[in-house]
């Protein structure tokens, strides 16, 4: 854990990740365990609703930092990034994602939006630099729908293959594939992180 201050050089604590990937820093904005989705689900980025924040140790399978600490954070990041299992298994890139937070609107409203990737990774389909159908509406958390990213969506990005009826890949979870790393178990558990190049 480490303190930062916020605009108000108030001191509040993050998990930072300076390891993963060279070159890059990331902030841990929230995690959770597949079993723990229904805290989570229904909660935009763009609500307020910590989990755990001021906790001494991160809750893993259940932490939320604040909409403020969130909105500070990202005031000097560039992008953001998605991750499965990662205190367990470190970061693997099947099943991944990172995308530049310009054009993101990460604290809005929107659905079945074609928003960039630099990467996307969903059960092994991958594409570089190409958009993917990306939802975040009033009471869904923010998420993918890998079965109706190309055909509903529009998006390039095409997940259909292997995908379940309805499937969604980082959050909300109303439709589940096992094949999917971070709803493989119960115990599964979902990242996401804000950050930049160091």
């Amino acid at each position: 854990m480490n303190n930062v201050y916020d605009s108000e050089k108030r001191s509040f604590q993050i998990y930072c990740d300076f390891d993963s990937e060279v070159g890059r820093v990331w902030t841990l904005i929230q995690s959770f365990s597949y079993e723990n989705n229904g805290l989570f689900k229904y909660k935009r980025f763009g609500v307020n609703s910590p989990v755990h924040e001021d906790d001494a140790k991160i809750n893993w399978k259940a932490y939320r930092l604040s909409l403020p600490h969130m909105r500070s954070i990202a005031s000097v990041s560039t992008h953001l990034r998605a991750t499965c299992n990662f205190p367990d298994e470190g970061l693997v890139y099947t099943d991944y994602a990172r995308a530049k937070l310009e054009g993101h609107d990460l604290f809005g409203i929107w659905q079945a939006q074609c928003r960039s990737y630099e990467v996307m990774n969903i059960r092994g389909i991958e594409c570089k630099e190409c958009t993917v159908g990306t939802w975040q509406i009033e009471h869904e958390m923010w998420h993918i729908n890998s079965q109706f990213s190309k055909g509903v969506a529009g998006c390039e990005f095409d997940g259909e293959a292997g995908a379940v009826c309805g499937e969604q890949n980082f959050g909300l979870y109303n439709g589940v594939n096992g094949n999917f790393r971070c709803t493989s178990s119960l115990s599964s558990t979902t990242q996401h992180w804000i950050g930049g190049e160091i």
